[in-house]
């Protein structure tokens, strides 16, 4: 692996924690991050760190970009589906993720409020509702990527297809197979190595 692509994967586990800090405001009640996937918006030339978070109840996409960082709360129910592509030639975040989202209906999208309390300039931001203009600009891509290309694993794939299947959404997982051939071959080959 090229060295530029491992400084890429330290920096997004790095960031994965700092993610569920930024996010962490939007839990609802006994709420608790389970499952995380991190990736970028472009393979090259990025300009959006992405971070894919799952509770039992909900889609946590933070974002992070030279303007700003953003945390959405997406409950399952908000999402019409999402596409998970393997590439096999991909040295670093072979996933392609795109989340589509309905533009209206049931599920209440949250996000962070803008401002926070000046006679409180430690407390973490209130989380407010995402009106209805702001969920379409959401759901078209105009705020944040609704797609990345992320390093995800196993257990984040199937939970995200039990929550989507539980909520009557959509999961098109597309190489899973040949991901699994390849998470084999790396661990014979460290096998190997250590033995």
């Amino acid at each position: 692996m090229p060295l530029l692509d491992t400084i890429k994967q330290q920096v997004l586990s790095l960031g994965r924690s700092e993610a569920r800090a930024k996010a962490r405001p939007l839990l609802i009640d006994d709420e608790s991050f389970e499952r995380s996937a991190a990736g970028l918006d472009q393979r090259s030339s990025e300009s959006f760190v992405l971070f894919w978070l799952l509770s039992d109840r909900a889609l946590y996409l933070v974002a992070g970009g030279s303007n700003g960082d953003w945390a959405y709360r997406i409950p399952y129910g908000c999402i019409d589906q999402m596409s998970l592509d393997f590439d096999d030639n991909a040295t670093t975040l072979p996933w392609r993720l795109q989340l589509d989202l309905t533009r209206e209906g049931p599920g209440t999208i949250t996000t962070l409020a803008d401002h926070r309390d000046p006679g409180k300039p430690l407390a973490a931001p209130s989380p407010r509702i995402v009106e209805a203009e702001e969920r379409e600009r959401l759901a078209c891509g105009e705020i944040i990527p609704m797609t990345g290309f992320a390093v995800t694993s196993r257990n984040f794939r199937s939970t995200l297809a039990h929550q989507l299947v539980a909520s009557q959404g959509t999961l098109h997982l597309h190489g899973e197979e040949r991901a699994e051939a390849q998470r084999k071959l790396r661990l014979r080959m460290r096998a190997r190595k250590t033995g």
